[in-house]
């Protein structure tokens, strides 16, 4: 039987989009390799660890917004530092409207000048601009960000300050980020793992091989001369982290991640939060594509290799609006398509080969277009590994889920909910960008502060954007299961389910 051609023009439209999204998967795993293969190379470490004589000025800038007793635990980690007392100075641009400035102003009435206060009537240019009020204020020769969540390891300035030593070309450094609340519950867990994955794993395979790499906005020193290079912090993205960060190495200054000096923060302690703070990312990543996509392509110091790199590493996001495409174009497909023609192509050799890739590039999309034969590929590769490798499933889940005892299977499903969820998140920072419309710069929830600010109304709206595309789905499905059922067909219920589930996770409070 063959295609009609609107049934053929939807079935490679689907093919189109499903070879797009694993490319990017094929890039992770890529990436991810190359962490194990390449290695930073051992003279610059060597050296950076050699011979500090003297330490230069260092400067720590913090902006805050309405952070609560947060700040003090900061502050504290930083006055505890093992860096010599003279050496460097706190700077604390804050732009709070609640108790955040009287906690401020008592640690600066104690240890002035050590600490420095300066309060902002406005929130002009968000964290970009407290980050260059900062600057003006500022006496170091290198430049510590942090957030009012982060708590500083004391020895994060002796492991890297060396390194910059060593390096004249070096712009900035970015440190390891770990986490408080990482073992609260699953959520915490789960979004960790999210975390590591671009911070911890991306990132690393990135700076070792020599490539651009982001900031990820706390964590992170600068050598000040690098900033004033570039002219400071920009204010025309939402992700003024990622922008510097580009920015720095396209002018020609190396970047460095640095697993070996790290600082804690928290993980979002609410669904809410976690989702307020990837659309912020979301758009932010867009933002920057668009802005540097040009400057990537042209300059003359970056291989092919690296502007492809560093293009994928911007554009990576916008594999959840492809992941929206694909279902709907999924959804089409068994809709039109003869169930006869879908299931004797999936459980071909072709269609098992298929399923296979995709379960290794892109798991996600494998289960829900394909879910009987991705069902049947990975109960026949866990059989084989627990056969015959049972240690495998051990160094798996400590290597990617951080989990001795082998993989936290909560985590798992945790990963599989909030990627499809993204699909949905991604919708109103897409609207924004197509509309010109600006976005608050709306600050992450702590666990000790709760975020009122992005509160008023946005759980009832994402609550209700949930609900609806669950329903649309589940109508569209039912369509399906009355006139075309394939096995097969109920992958796509996997994105309504989740819809569902994090509708209730956005409305819980905690």
């Amino acid at each position: 039987m063959s295609l009609t051609p609107i049934q053929s023009v939807t079935s490679t439209a689907l093919v189109f989009v499903v070879s797009l999204m694993g490319i990017f998967g094929l890039n992770n795993c890529i990436l991810a390799c190359f962490r194990k293969i390449c290695s930073y190379p051992p003279s610059l470490i060597q050296k950076g660890m050699n011979g500090c004589i003297e330490w230069p000025f260092v400067t720590i800038q913090v902006a805050t917004y309405n952070e609560g007793p947060t700040v003090a635990r900061l502050l504290e980690s930083c006055l505890k530092i093992d860096y010599p007392s003279d050496k460097f100075e706190i700077i604390v641009v804050d732009d709070s409207t609640d108790e955040t400035l009287s906690i401020l102003m008592e640690y600066e009435k104690q240890y002035y000048p050590k600490i420095r206060v300066i309060h902002r009537e406005s929130r002009a240019g968000y964290k970009a601009g407290a980050l260059n009020e900062a600057l003006k204020n500022s006496r170091g020769e290198f430049i510590l960000v942090l957030d009012a969540d982060s708590v500083l390891k004391p020895d994060f300035l002796k492991k890297t300050i060396p390194l910059f030593l060593a390096n004249r070309k070096l712009g900035f450094i970015q440190g390891r980020l770990k986490y408080l609340n990482k073992k609260k519950s699953w959520l915490t867990r789960t979004l960790a793992i999210v975390n590591d994955w671009f911070v911890y794993f991306l990132q690393s395979s990135l700076s070792k091989c020599g490539m651009i790499i982001g900031f990820m906005g706390h964590g992170g020193i600068f050598r000040r001369e690098a900033l004033d290079d570039v002219g400071g912090w920009a204010t025309d993205t939402i992700a003024e982290d990622l922008d510097i960060a580009y920015r720095i190495q396209l002018k020609g200054w190396d970047a460095l991640y640095f697993e070996n000096a790290s600082s804690l923060e928290e993980v979002p302690p609410s669904y809410y939060s976690a989702v307020i703070r990837f659309r912020r990312h979301f758009k932010g990543s867009v933002q920057n594509l668009m802005k540097h996509w040009r400057s990537i392509i042209r300059h003359r110091s970056l291989s092919l290799f690296k502007k492809i790199e560093a293009l994928m590493q911007l554009a990576y996001s916008l594999v959840y609006p492809l992941g929206l495409i694909c279902l709907a174009l999924t959804i089409t497909t068994y809709a039109i398509v003869p169930r006869n023609i879908i299931d004797e192509f999936w459980l071909s050799p072709a269609g098992f080969l298929s399923s296979s890739l995709l379960l290794v590039f892109f798991p996600q999309i494998a289960i829900m277009i394909a879910p009987i034969p991705s069902f049947i590929v990975a109960l026949a590769v866990s059989a084989f590994i627990l056969l015959f490798f049972p240690g495998f499933v051990k160094i798996l889940g400590h290597e990617i889920l951080g989990e001795r005892g082998g993989i936290d299977v909560r985590a798992v499903f945790g990963l599989i909910l909030i990627w499809y969820d993204n699909m949905l998140n991604c919708l109103f920072p897409i609207a924004n960008i197509l509309m010109g419309r600006k976005e608050e710069w709306v600050p992450t929830e702590r666990i000790k502060k709760r975020n009122t600010y992005a509160d008023k109304g946005g759980r009832k709206k994402e609550f209700a954007l949930r609900l609806a595309a669950s329903a649309l789905i589940t109508l569209l499905f039912i369509n399906i299961l009355l006139s075309n059922l394939s096995l097969n067909s109920f992958g796509i219920l996997l994105p309504a389910i989740s819809w569902l589930y994090s509708a209730y996770l956005v409305i819980r409070k905690r």
